[in-house]
């Protein structure tokens, strides 16, 4: 991993679609954007951030992935995600996730990557799919 991961940041917005809703085995239960769709736009921000900062051969897998809904936001507003790496401990490396609607903030977390060869991913993901043939 380059050195200078330990300073980087990505931010995306995107509208809030019916897709996001709160839903449960397919039946709508609120129409806002939902703590399912929140933890995965915080993967998605997480992984862009660094991203940029790996070294030929290297790639990341997710490890923990935790935010708080604090505040809805409605189908049609629009949500932007920030992610801000905080620490690196060996082969983790931790981003903090802040989701905000307009101005206000409605969701706060942390994501962790560990960083890893390709080679090694592609060992872990040949054991994972013997176990299932």
């Amino acid at each position: 991993m380059k050195p200078e991961v330990a300073t980087a940041r990505y931010e995306f917005e995107t509208p809030v679609t019916e897709e996001m809703a709160a839903t449960l085995n397919g039946r709508l239960l609120h129409p806002v954007y939902s703590t399912f769709w929140m933890a995965y736009h915080a993967e998605v921000a997480a992984r862009l951030t660094i991203e940029p900062y790996f070294e030929e051969g290297e790639n990341a897998v997710g490890g923990v992935v935790e935010v708080k809904h604090e505040a809805m936001a409605a189908i049609g507003d629009t949500v932007r995600i920030s992610a801000r790496v905080i620490e690196i401990k060996g082969r983790k490396i931790v981003c903090e996730i802040e989701v905000f609607s307009k101005s206000r903030r409605i969701g706060f977390g942390k994501q962790v990557q560990i960083t890893m060869a390709n080679e090694e991913i592609e060992k872990l993901v040949a054991e994972a799919q013997a176990r299932v043939e």
